[in-house]
Order: C-alpha cells, then structure tokens, then sequence
C-alpha cells in the first residue's frame, strides 16, 4: 500500500483524537456533570417534600407535640438527603425542636447570623422562604473548615400548622456535585475506548478493502505504462490485466462475503448460548429480559415446582434434569395453545410470558389451565420408566412496570401464604411492606411488654364427636379505636415476628401460659413447632425449660406439632429432636403432612403418633379426584403402621362425612368448632 497513504491516514486519526479529547474534557463532561448535579438535587427536593408531608399528616394525629417529636424522631433519624443532607425541626421562635446532626448546640437558632449579608437571622430567612414557598440558599462554613463561610448550602423549608413549626432541610450544594466527581473521568475512558474501537475498525477497513482498491489502481497504472510500449502486443496485454484485476476484485468480494457469513454464523452460536437453556433448550432469563425491552404490556406468570430438591434427593439429580426437561417440553406445548411463550428463569422456576394483551376471559382460562397442567399430564421419565406428578405454584404479574420482580415478589407470596397462585398487586410492594412491618414491630414489642399474647385453642374431635385434644394457636391480644378487645392471627405478624427477632419472646409467654394450663385439663394439648425452631438454640433451651416443670402424667398430655415442609433439611436432627422428647412421654404428630415427596420414607423412621393431613388437601376432597387419591394413600399408609389421622379445614358436613367414611380417627375445622380462649 502506498505509504503517504498511511502517513495522511495517521495524522488524521491524530488531530481527530485530539480534538475529540479536548470537546469531551471542556464541553461535554462539565455540562453531564451539572445535568446529573441537578437530577440529584431535584431527587433529594423531591424526598424532603415527602418527608415533610408525613410529618404534617402524621401530626394531626396528635394533641401532645413530644408524642409527635418521638414519632418524628423514627422517620427522621436515619434520614440523608444526598450524600450527607439531613432534615431538622424548629418553631416560630427560633427554638430548635430536632436537629439529628447536633449542629445547633445551643438548641437555639435566635442568636444564627447568616455571614456576609448583613445582620440577617436565619431562622427569620427561613421563615420568610417557607411563606414564599422558595429555597434558601446561602453561604456556610463546613465542620472541618469552621472559620471559611464560603460553602454554598440550601435549604427548603415547609411550615407545619399544628404546632407552628418549621421543617427544613440542611444540605451542601458541593455535595451533589462531589456526587458526580467521578463523571468527567469515566467518560473520558469510555470516549477514548471507543475512539480506540472506531480506530481498529478503520485499520481494518483500511487493509482489507483500502489496500485492495489501491493495489488494484497501481496495476491499472502498470497498464497505461505497458500501453505505450509495443503496440502489438497492446490489445493482449490489457486482456490479460483486465483478467487479473478482475481475479483481484472477485476474490475481495469473495474475502468480504466469507467475513460477513462468519459473522453471522457466530453471531447465530453466540445468541444460542446466550438465549437458549442449554439443559432444557427453551429460552432463558437473558431472553425474556431482551425479549420484553421494548414491549409496552407485559404479564408473566412464574411456575415454581414444588418440592424440587425432594425430587433430587429421592430419586438423584439425573432425574432432577429429566423433570426439568419433561416440564419445558409440557410448557412449550402448552403455550402454542395461548400464544405465549415459555422460559426456563433458573432452576425449577419456569416462565410464560403475554406480551399481546389478551381480553380477560381468556387470560383467565390461560391462568386456571395454567394450574390443570401439570395435574392432568404426568411427566413420564422413559430413561427410568417412572411416571411422576408434580404440583405447581404461581406468581403472576399483569402490566407491571418491572415485570420479572413483581412477578417474583408474588411467588414468593404465594409459597408463603401455601397458595396455588398470588396476582401481584401495589399492595404487597417492599414500601408497603417496609410500612407494615414497623406497624407489628410495635404491636409485637407492646404485647410482649403488656403480658398480651395469649393461646387460643381449637377442639379436635373423635369419630364419637367428642373433644379428645385441643391444639395451641397464638393470638395477639389488642384493642380497637372504640376499645373493644380484638385478637391480632398470627398470619399478620409472624413474618415480621422472625425478622425483627422478637419470635422467641412471643413463643416464650405462648408456652408458659400453655404448660400452667395443662394439669387443669385431662385432654391433649398440642402446638406447632417448626424446623427452624428445632435448629434454634435458643428456643430448645427455653422448652426444656418449661417441660421440666412437668410431670410424666402431665408430659403424657403433650402433643408437638412438627410443621411438614420443604426447610426440612437435616432429617438427622429431626430424628434426634423427636427421640429426645419421645423418651419423656410427649406425643409426636407431623403437621401438614402431604406437601413434600419424601415425606413417606421420613414418616417409616420416625414413627409419629398422630399424622395431620394438609388442609390444601382436605378442603378439596369433594371436589379433586388428585386430592381425594392422596388422601386415601396417606390413611392407607398410616393405618399399616398403626398411626392416627387427624384431618384439619374439616369446612362443611359434605367433607366431615367423606372422611368419616374413610376412616379417618380425629377431625378439626370451622364446622366442628372455632378457636377459643377456654377449654374444658
């Protein structure tokens, strides 16, 4: 190739570089630095007016001010606005009511003169901007620069009626713009690592289509020199030059379509491996979040397989992956019918994902036939010649702004609450919940404090219909706006009981009260623990602590529930936890027995007393052929080994008289009798 070519092609790149630096470093940086400066400023407005209106609605609730202070204290605390902005409370008079920071040490802002303006009070700046409803912005020193008042800060500040104060924000400006300081330098590495693309590019441009066309113009010059020679051997020598740059040209037009074939074919293997599971070969999580970029509905509906680990516990992962690949071959088949498509998210959590808005009718026979699905087809693993049911669970989001999260966020409501399916809703989002869980947090904290949790208890009958035993449930004692006294289910704050640790607290007062009552009564009584319980320390040592108060007659009385589930890991320790306790005379039942697929080998060894079938199963015995089989395995099963059945959700006369034809020993439910705070 011409090598003055090269030169001017170098130099080029050069200036462009330059210039490109300078545009990036003078023009384009600083003015994404204060747009970004901005959008953050606007952000931390945004929460303090936020903050503010709380604090406003919150104090109509209020008569006192310091109950108020208490509550304003919670919300504003642990509050930043910015990087280290924080809110503070003052009154009409200067009197500083809440300050997190500790700035204004003397509790006083009416001595505070804002510096360089004149003999100007800041709290009457700030009261006078808080009636013009504008920011304040001034001039401030900096705990570590105490002596230069030359800080820019702002402040927004929003009058509260009730009580005549004045809330405002403290915050620096230079802090917003520290916030972005790493801006300028970032693209100005993005910028060069592009420039440095787009140069490789033109190289490459360069030697394989430059270099060509300029070889090919250096032997048409070739040509016009040869022309002037020999004028016989003219004519034959341009043919065979044509020839040659014609040879010349076809194989650069071939090199190119290689090239452009080789792409393709890598970029079809590359989205392959991106897109495709490669165990089930249906799309992926990648491919959904692609797929769903630009669509403007989306609903997704999360199918979690229930019990998976028992399945590869039982049976070995090599039919664990055949499950999997039978699930994804029943979905793909399944979605042709509804127009949606099929995605395998992770493990044994698949997708079926609408994006064309389908009227309700029909999403509502898709969501009901979602469910029916694996009920009605069996997978059947040719390699091991076995024929497997497997249950389902569901978490569907309809036209949600984060589809995949919100869709996650109602499965996993749906495994907690043991639904078949839960539709996300704005009701069950973290702020909500974030909200809901503070709420308990006290009402758990002032029970605790005011001896307020206390069991009620549910009567278990024999098929003489007479209470044999009664099981413990806890209930929350409280009182209503009218002072009525209400009882809180533990379905409302047992979930915030274990994240904010006070779950060994409500269990302690829950046994005490339980084991006082236990001489008083010649029934059984029985509570649920759960797995976790047993692996907790600290609630085993608070049982012994209550069971050694016991006689043997009086531990003969007691039923332990343990609650059947999936968190069932270590069985070792279960058969430890129940040999313990067995060897005192206490009596073993398994809770919500018919939820997992190990269950029957587990159920051999241990040996309970009493068996309780899951209520999902009951309630539909009259109903659903799959449930009514179970249920007659289950009492099969248990007969054989001399183990009582208790049958709970007994909700109608129509399942008490199936079961009493199938031989169950014990039945509890609503239809029977409803929790109360006495026994017999």
């Amino acid at each position: 190739m011409n090598t003055k070519l090269f030169f001017k092609i170098a130099w080029l790149l050069v200036v462009s570089l330059l210039f490109y630096i300078i545009f990036v470093i003078f023009f384009l940086s600083p003015k994404i630095n204060d747009y970004l400066s901005n959008i953050e400023l606007e952000i931390s407005k945004v929460q303090f007016e936020k903050i503010a209106q709380a604090i406003n609605i919150e104090s109509k609730k209020y008569e006192d001010e310091n109950q108020l202070i208490e509550q304003v204290k919670l919300i504003v605390s642990s509050l930043t606005l910015g990087k280290a902005g924080y809110i503070f409370i003052f009154d009409a008079n200067g009197k500083v009511i809440f300050d997190p920071s500790g700035e204004f040490a003397s509790k006083s802002l009416e001595d505070v003169i804002i510096p360089g303006v004149g003999k100007k009070y800041l709290y009457e700046e700030m009261k006078a901007h808080a009636l013009a409803k504008e920011a304040l912005e001034y001039e401030w020193n900096r705990i570590y620069d105490p002596y230069n008042y030359t800080y820019k800060k702002i402040s927004w500040i929003v009058h509260n009626d009730k009580f005549n104060w004045y809330i405002a924000s403290n915050v620096y400006k230079e802090d917003f713009h520290n916030f972005t300081e790493g801006v300028n330098s970032l693209i100005l590495n993005i910028s060069i690592l592009l420039f440095m693309v787009l140069t490789l590019i033109g190289i490459f441009i360069t030697v394989k289509i430059v270099s060509p066309i300029n070889k090919m113009l250096m032997e048409v010059n070739k040509i016009n020199v040869v022309s002037n020679l020999d004028k016989t051997d003219k004519t034959t020598k341009s043919k065979d030059e044509i020839v040659y740059l014609s040879k010349q040209f076809n194989t650069l037009v071939d090199e190119v379509e290689t090239n452009r074939k080789n792409i393709e074919i890598q970029e079809r293997v590359f989205k392959d491996r991106l897109y495709i599971d490669s165990l089930t070969g249906i799309k992926n999580r990648v491919a959904l979040e692609d797929d769903i970029k630009e669509c403007e509905f989306v609903s997704i509906v999360l199918i979690d397989i229930d019990s998976f680990a028992d399945i590869n516990e039982l049976y070995g992962f090599k039919v664990g992956d055949l499950v999997l690949i039978e699930t994804a071959k029943i979905l793909n088949n399944f979605s042709e019918k509804f127009g949606v498509t099929a995605y395998r998210l992770y493990g044994n959590v698949f997708a079926l994902v609408n994006t064309t808005m389908m009227n309700f009718s029909k999403y509502d026979e898709f969501i009901n036939e979602s469910l029916k699905v694996f009920k009605e087809n069996a997978l059947f693993i040719k390699e091991e010649n076995l024929e497997l049911y497997i249950h389902v669970t569901l978490g569907i989001s309809i036209a949600q702004e984060e589809p995949i999260k919100t869709a996650t966020i109602a499965l996993n409501r749906a495994k907690k609450s043991s639904k078949r399916f839960f539709v996300y809703n704005t009701e069950i989002d973290t702020k909500e919940s974030i909200k809901n869980s503070i709420h308990w947090r006290e009402k758990i904290k002032e029970a605790i404090n005011n001896d307020c949790v206390v069991p009620f208890f549910q009567p278990i009958y024999n098929t003489e219909n007479q209470i044999i035993k009664y099981e413990a449930l806890m209930r929350i004692k409280d009182f209503d706006m009218h002072g009525k006294e209400i009882y809180h289910l533990p379905y409302l704050f047992l979930d915030t009981a274990f994240k904010t640790k006070q779950y060994i607290s409500l269990a302690n007062q829950m046994l005490g009260k339980i084991i006082d009552l236990l001489p008083t009564t010649q029934k059984y009584i029985s509570f649920n623990i759960s797995f976790e319980d047993i692996m907790n320390n600290d609630f085993i040592d608070m049982l012994d602590k209550y069971i050694d108060k016991l006689d043997i007659e009086n531990k003969a009385k007691l039923v332990f529930e343990i609650l059947e589930s999936n968190s069932i890991g270590e069985y070792q320790i279960l058969d430890d936890f129940v040999s313990k306790y067995r060897k005192q005379g206490i009596k073993i039942a398994i809770d919500d027995f018919g939820t997992g697929y190990s269950n029957f080998a587990h159920i051999l060894k241990i040996r309970p007393d009493f068996i309780k079938i899951d209520g999902s199963l009951i309630k539909n015995i009259t109903t659903d052929k799959n449930s009514s089989e179970m249920v007659k395995s289950i009492i099969d099963f248990s007969k054989a080994l001399n183990i009582k059945i208790t049958a709970e959700f007994v909700h109608n006369a129509e399942v008490y008289k199936r079961l009493l034809d199938l031989k169950v020993d014990e039945f509890q439910g609503f239809y029977l009798g409803r929790p109360e705070a006495t026994i017999e």
